[in-house]
């Protein structure tokens, strides 16, 4: 049996099919279904979304079995362990795989990933409305990730993918009811907390920083936000850095050592080391891959 492993977006897939974009992956099982992360034991720090169109699939997930069926969801949320399936010979799958910086703007992402109900229930079967909208929707994605993509499209596509996300929750009752969604204290700090991250992540690395704003203490913010989604403010904070630099070296002509001043890192190796640690790769093999 494989060993469970933590994977990336570039390992969920394989070298043989090419990133067309940043933190958004899509197959089905015609094209790539040998490298898919059905073939792995693994934790992936991203949500998953996969459609079935016709056939079944047996997944295990968190060491639970699920069975998927055609016009069924499966929703994997970010850290669940997926051990190897079986399924049948007509299965027909779409499978949206979301990388935490793609999806980490969602607002109801936190609210997914503690439902009970969610939790309980990862496999569903919308009613005929809902089906129909996660069909149209998945549909226009495809069709527009698969066209050369500009900064505006990459957005646009973005949005719909959280539309995606948002009509498959109308399927979870304690989470399409209205009073479920209404902001409680905890949901407001963690709110406030991702607007100030946006607003500031990309130069603050400091906890206390966050934490001030928030009139909470380091290790009170640092358990909430864990509790809450699942990853540290650490975690989220770094992550906000790298997406600043992969944006600076995806579309500027910036050199390693202007990128680190504007995400003032004390110097470019300090800069490099970092972004290595996240990326597993140096900036500028980043930039040239």
């Amino acid at each position: 049996m494989n060993l469970l492993k933590v994977i990336d977006l570039n390992e969920m897939y394989g070298i043989d099919y090419p990133i067309s974009m940043d933190g958004l992956f899509i197959f089905d099982h015609d094209k790539q279904w040998n490298n898919s992360f059905f073939k792995l034991n693994y934790q992936f720090r991203g949500l998953i979304l996969l459609l079935c169109k016709q056939g079944t699939l047996t997944i295990k997930v968190n060491n639970i079995s699920h069975r998927v069926a055609k016009g069924e969801v499966l929703t994997i949320l970010p850290e669940m362990t997926v051990s190897p399936v079986k399924w049948s010979e007509d299965l027909d799958v779409v499978v949206f795989v979301m990388a935490y910086d793609f999806i980490e703007k969602y607002s109801i992402l936190p609210e997914l990933s503690s439902n009970k109900e969610v939790l309980n229930q990862l496999a569903i079967s919308p009613n005929q409305q809902d089906s129909s909208m996660i069909e149209e929707l998945s549909l226009l994605i495809c069709k527009y990730y698969a066209i050369p993509k500009s900064l505006m499209l990459e957005q646009m596509i973005q949005y719909l993918a959280f539309s995606l996300v948002t009509a498959v929750v109308k399927s979870y009752v304690s989470l399409s009811e209205k009073q479920n969604l209404q902001k409680n204290r905890v949901n407001e700090i963690t709110d406030h907390f991702f607007e100030l991250l946006n607003e500031h992540g990309a130069v603050q690395r400091n906890v206390a920083f966050y934490a001030d704003h928030l009139h909470l203490t380091p290790q009170h913010l640092s358990t909430l936000i864990k509790k809450r989604t699942g990853k540290s403010v650490k975690s989220w904070i770094g992550y906000e850095v790298i997406n600043k630099a992969k944006a600076y070296l995806n579309t500027t002509s910036l050199s390693i050592k202007q990128i680190s001043d504007k995400l003032e890192f004390a110097d470019a190796s300090l800069f490099c080391r970092y972004f290595k640690r996240y990326i597993g790769m140096t900036p500028n093999e980043y930039k040239n891959q």
